[in-house]
């Protein structure tokens, strides 16, 4: 019983050992796109990998500045935002899987969902809404996206 008990704390920790060694990733970089990165708050981009684009929260922005208009020019520029930065990742708004919209504030829900369906393709992606504390830069309205790179 003791040379068992031996042998097998002696392939534990071989075993361990041998697991523990870091192995590289085979896998190419990923590609980081950017659409009009104007400092923390305004940036916005995507991180690709293995044939699926993760956008980062995408903020209602036009050359740098907020746009005005209430909920629904807010979400229309984030869905325009989000589109040029798909289409910089080599896909598009038709790929996406699923998307996260935070509100500032959930009575903004309706107008938000009435341009949401009326700017994206069908069938329309996976979403979940929530309202959020607050959003930094004091807008209203944040999207993420996540889609697929079509094959080419």
């Amino acid at each position: 019983m003791v040379r068992f008990t031996s042998l097998f704390a002696t392939f534990l920790v071989a075993t361990t050992t041998v697991l523990a060694v870091p192995t590289p990733k085979l896998a190419e970089q990923p590609v980081v796109t950017y659409l009009g990165t104007q400092g923390p708050i305004l940036s916005s981009g995507a991180y690709t990998t293995k044939g699926i684009v993760f956008t980062s929260g995408t903020v209602p922005s036009f050359n740098g500045s907020i746009v005005t208009g209430g909920i629904e020019a807010q979400t229309a520029q984030v869905i325009k935002n989000i589109g040029v930065t798909l289409a910089e990742a080599g896909t598009s708004w038709d790929y996406v899987m699923k998307t996260t919209v935070y509100l500032a504030d959930m009575g903004d829900y309706a107008a938000m969902n009435a341009v949401y369906g009326a700017m994206l393709p069908s069938p329309k992606p996976g979403r979940t809404a929530v309202q959020v504390g607050k959003l930094p830069g004091d807008f209203l309205i944040e999207i993420e996206a996540i889609a697929a790179v079509p094959d080419s």
